[in-house]
């Protein structure tokens, strides 16, 4: 295994690294909370399509509506 290098410190960060997760105080996300995100999300996604419905709709109505001028 020529070339290879083993770093001084791999062991010992490796512990503490070990060590750092079994003190860290992860929390999982409640139900309450995760529903709560989701129902946000879908708010957001119904207010980006609605957005894009007025606009779709605003341009086909000023398409049809506009009055042409026509140069003779």
């Amino acid at each position: 295994m020529q070339g290879v290098k083993f770093d001084r410190l791999s062991l010992v960060s490796s512990a503490l690294i070990f060590q750092c997760m079994e003190k860290a105080t992860y929390r999982a996300p409640t139900i309450e909370e995760l529903y709560a995100l989701e129902m946000s999300a879908r708010q957001a996604r119904a207010r980006f399509v609605a957005a894009a419905l007025k606009s779709v709709y605003e341009r086909a109505r000023g398409a049809l509506t506009s009055k042409v001028v026509r140069h003779a």
